[in-house]
């Protein structure tokens, strides 16, 4: 019996989540190449690339076809901005936090004491980066991209292998697996040492005994089989959010009829509303199931942890906003807009 290749197995495995667009099934005038680092059975994967290629398709009248490559086929979370740059991707999945010396700004949005609402985040980031705005300007005009889609990962809660954390002062002395950026700065505020690393890296390490645990969305625990490592969770406190976007080189932008362009646009805001959506819904059904299904044991921060949490926060903002100025960047005026943005 031959065995599938890699490429084969995955299409099937979205086959399987019905994002339909991985299997071209009509004659497109344009076909493009969409690069993601995230694995098949990831909720982003199914509820905002696969809605965003779908509609796009619809818009477009079966003018547009993507070729999908999702869990690092093309390149690594951090490769992805390369990728477009080069044109080995006409579109790809840019994680700021992935590279902050290219999007320092942008991880505006991962800062902790944030609202909860993925919908606010999500719109505050998507027209911040529209032409025009500060984001734009500052940060994806001049590394020749185009926002499509943005979307974060929900709040991200305090999950551990062997030591529950009941007070932020047991999170002394442990190695907590964040994503980098403002999270990075985060846990090193509450007393953990940060250990900044991809997501696929995180399985292997937490397996390893090198993590003693990660700062995670509740919802993505099960989606990269991280719930056989991880026993204890603190869901109490949001240590800030991860941005995700969909961002097209202006090359290959430029290269689209209007009519393809458009598609682009409205299926990129469709996909934004509806992925917003769906992650501000599943928090709780996904912390039952952890709790429930695989008993997880459940801490709580008492008010008081809570409200020096906060007071942490509040400098993390602080530092962030006044590190970045120091390299001349607006980051300030970033912080008004985007916070003026998430209050309405």
């Amino acid at each position: 019996m031959k065995k599938l290749s890699i490429h084969t197995a995955i299409l099937g495995a979205l086959t399987g989540l019905g994002i339909t667009t991985a299997l071209p099934t009509q004659a497109a005038e344009v076909t493009l190449n969409f690069a993601d680092w995230q694995v098949p059975a990831a909720f982003t994967t199914r509820e905002g690339a696969g809605v965003f290629m779908d509609k796009a398709k619809e818009l477009s009248g079966g003018e547009i076809d993507f070729k999908y490559y999702p869990a690092e086929q093309l390149g690594k979370g951090g490769e992805m901005l390369r990728l477009v740059q080069t044109g080995v991707a006409d579109i790809s999945h840019v994680s700021p936090a992935y590279i902050t010396e290219k999007f320092p700004l942008t991880t505006v949005s991962e800062l902790p004491g944030m609202p909860l609402d993925s919908c606010l985040l999500a719109n505050a980031i998507y027209d911040m980066a529209q032409p025009g705005g500060l984001l734009y300007e500052s940060e994806f005009k001049p590394n020749g991209i185009r926002l499509l889609f943005a979307g974060n990962l929900g709040p991200y809660s305090i999950l551990t292998t062997k030591k529950a954390v009941k007070t932020l002062s047991d999170l002394s002395g442990l190695n907590i697996r964040t994503a980098g950026g403002p999270m990075e700065m985060t846990a090193k505020a509450l007393g953990a040492n940060a250990v900044r690393m991809t997501g696929s890296e995180t399985l292997p390490s937490l397996s390893r005994g090198t993590l003693d645990g990660v700062l995670w969305p509740i919802p993505l625990v099960t989606d990269w089989s991280l719930e056989d490592p991880l026993n204890h969770m603190t869901p109490n406190l949001s240590t800030g959010s991860f941005v995700v976007t969909y961002s097209i080189s202006d090359r290959k932008w430029n290269s689209l009829s209007e009519k393809q362009q458009n598609a682009l646009l409205e299926a990129g805001k469709y996909a934004t509303q509806k992925y917003c959506q769906y992650v501000n819904g599943i928090w709780q059904q996904a912390k039952d199931e952890l709790q429930n299904k695989y008993n997880f044991e459940v801490s709580e921060f008492s008010e008081a942890d809570i409200a020096k949490a906060q007071e942490q926060f509040a400098t993390v903002n602080k530092t962030w906003a006044e590190s970045l100025a120091k390299r001349g960047l607006p980051a300030q005026a970033v912080y008004d807009d985007f916070k003026s943005r998430v209050s309405k």
